[in-house]
């Protein structure tokens, strides 16, 4: 299996985890909402790659604020993100290398803390 094959099955099964995990989305969204989710995923792979390309996990990190902030505005919450984020990381480590996938990893990481502080804000309020 080439890169990109392996690339869109990793995608395809981060999908398909999250509307296993959560029918309510597709009840609400439909084939749309798992084609968006897809995209969504491409996007976060992409500024993780950016992220490692600039040897900057704080373009990652901001990156999550915005979709963090773009899907509240949606009425999703940072639960949805820290999932998808979580699914990513045991599937990342087949993908590629071994000191991409660490940054990939601590990126995640880093964002998955960022949305839990997000979370106990929005709880404090």
């Amino acid at each position: 299996m080439n890169q990109q094959s392996a690339k869109n099955a990793m995608l395809d099964k981060i999908v398909e985890g999250i509307f296993s995990a959560y029918p309510s989305l597709y009840e609400r969204y439909g084939e749309n909402g798992k084609k968006r989710t897809r995209e969504d995923n491409q996007h976060h792979l992409d500024y993780l790659q950016s992220a490692y390309d600039a040897d900057d996990s704080k373009l990652f990190v901001d990156y999550t604020i915005w979709l963090h902030e773009l899907l509240s505005a949606r009425g999703m919450n940072e639960k949805i993100i820290i999932d998808n984020y979580e699914r990513l990381i045991p599937l990342l480590d087949n993908y590629m290398n071994k000191e991409q996938y660490l940054f990939y990893k601590a990126c995640l990481e880093e964002g998955i803390q960022v949305l839990i502080a997000e979370k106990n804000k929005d709880e404090d309020n």
